[in-house]
């Protein structure tokens, strides 16, 4: 550099305060191009674009099904039976326990009555056992069933009296009866009558042969007469003979029309001793079936009975000696081969979506999923014809009422559900596409 060149500012003509400036603006400027930038300031943009890079790349292998939304309720091929109690009572005994088999018809418990319920349940199957030898026309067992009279009926005593005064009435046309003895005693008159009738039939063929020997023997005395070979006396007394014949035929055909007489009058009397026999069946019959219906009202409402065979499961705890309510279940019999499904009401909005096959999710409102879980199933048929609310849907029940969460639901008819149909899986970007471009469309 020459010696006459100066790099003073002065030689500028720079005040001293522009010096300053300049040289505190050198510092900083050379602090910046001195200094290292951060990671952020040089890699922060391939960062960003590297991020963008894994989230679409994530979006595009992350699937999850879409769910329709449909409402459901529970149904069963052969569904419990629930035990309810008809009216309010005290449960005065107990024959049953939890998951103990019991048969169709099996006595599980009685409710208080006036009346002796072991007493009823004998009177009510000695009702059944009349009633068949009724059917089967043997009658002349039914008064072993009239040795004991009940004396606990409660309030069938009353039934049970007007009962037994059809079976009084009904006694005497029975074998050993008055009127069967009467009806044998006109059959016997009837048979005799029959026996004296052919008597007469053959004393009437006799009477007409020999009639007929006597006209012979007239007639030739006729020609004898006619001769002269015989005397009017003779030919008279042949005459008379002749008259004297066939005077008896008259008399005897009399006694065989009064003989028939008699025997319609004894068939009559028999018929109608049998009409009566047939009516005082007729009502004998009419008083069993009213006092056996009877019977059976007052065992619906006093006697718990299993309606099919199955296990217990009680709906809640039970003991003797407490208070019922009616129209209250007290438990439920479930049979061995109870088959679930489910009917799902699928809405016509998406429903493309739903095929054969997919899984189905049921959340039942009686049983929030959260405590209890789902109940898993599939769907097995589809209707072809809505109704007005959708598509009806069978979803089968392959683990039955078993939820996800291992716990076991008791069954009762009518049980509503939300099930949450699932469709085929769905990409994550795809998801964002349908969104973006229904925004777009809105």
């Amino acid at each position: 550099m020459p010696e006459n060149f100066s790099t003073d500012d002065e030689a500028f003509g720079m005040p001293g305060q522009m010096k300053d400036i300049v040289s505190q603006r050198s510092e900083m400027m050379e602090e910046i191009v001195s200094g290292r930038p951060g990671f952020l300031i040089c890699w922060g943009n391939m960062v960003f674009l590297l991020v963008l890079i894994l989230i679409g790349i994530a979006c595009w292998f992350i699937k999850y099904p879409d769910t329709i939304q449909a409402p459901a309720k529970l149904t069963s091929i052969n569904s419990p039976k629930p035990i309810v109690s008809l009216i309010n009572g005290k449960l005065v005994k107990l024959n049953m326990a939890e998951t103990q088999q019991v048969s169709k018809g099996q006595v599980l418990g009685y409710i208080e009555s006036t009346a002796n319920h072991d007493q009823v349940l004998l009177l009510a199957s000695n009702l059944d056992s009349i009633q068949n030898l009724v059917n089967n026309e043997v009658t002349g067992q039914i008064k072993f069933f009239f040795v004991g009279t009940p004396t606990q009926l409660g309030e069938l005593q009353s039934g049970y009296q007007i009962f037994s005064q059809a079976w009084l009435s009904l006694n005497n046309y029975l074998e050993g009866g008055f009127y069967l003895k009467k009806h044998a005693m006109l059959l016997n008159d009837k048979s005799s009558l029959e026996k004296l009738n052919r008597n007469l039939i053959e004393q009437m063929k006799l009477q007409e042969q020999d009639l007929e020997l006597v006209q012979k023997t007239f007639d030739a005395n006729q020609s004898l007469k006619d001769e002269k070979v015989i005397s009017d006396f003779d030919y008279r007394l042949e005459q008379s003979k002749l008259i004297n014949k066939k005077l008896s035929l008259p008399q005897i055909k009399a006694t065989i029309i009064s003989n028939q007489s008699q025997q319609a009058e004894k068939e009559k009397e028999i018929l109608e001793l049998e009409n009566n026999i047939y009516q005082q069946r007729l009502i004998f019959l009419q008083s069993l079936n009213t006092f056996k219906s009877q019977v059976e009202d007052w065992k619906h409402k006093y006697v718990l009975t299993a309606p099919i065979e199955g296990k217990v499961a009680f709906a809640s705890f039970v003991q003797e000696n407490q208070q019922l309510e009616a129209g209250k279940p007290i438990c439920f019999i479930n049979p061995a081969e109870s088959q679930y499904y489910a009917e799902v009401t699928i809405p016509q909005a998406n429903f493309g979506k739903v095929s054969l096959g997919q899984s189905v999710l049921l959340k039942l409102d009686s049983y929030p999923f959260q405590e209890y879980g789902f109940i898993a199933g599939e769907i097995e048929a589809i209707n072809h014809i809505p109704d007005e609310k959708g598509y009806v849907a069978k979803v089968n029940l392959p683990m039955g009422l078993t939820t996800t969460y291992k716990k076991q639901v008791q069954y009762r008819e009518g049980l509503k559900a939300n099930a949450e149909i699932i469709t085929k899986d769905l990409r994550l970007l795809e998801r964002f596409y349908f969104n973006l471009v229904k925004q777009i469309r809105q």
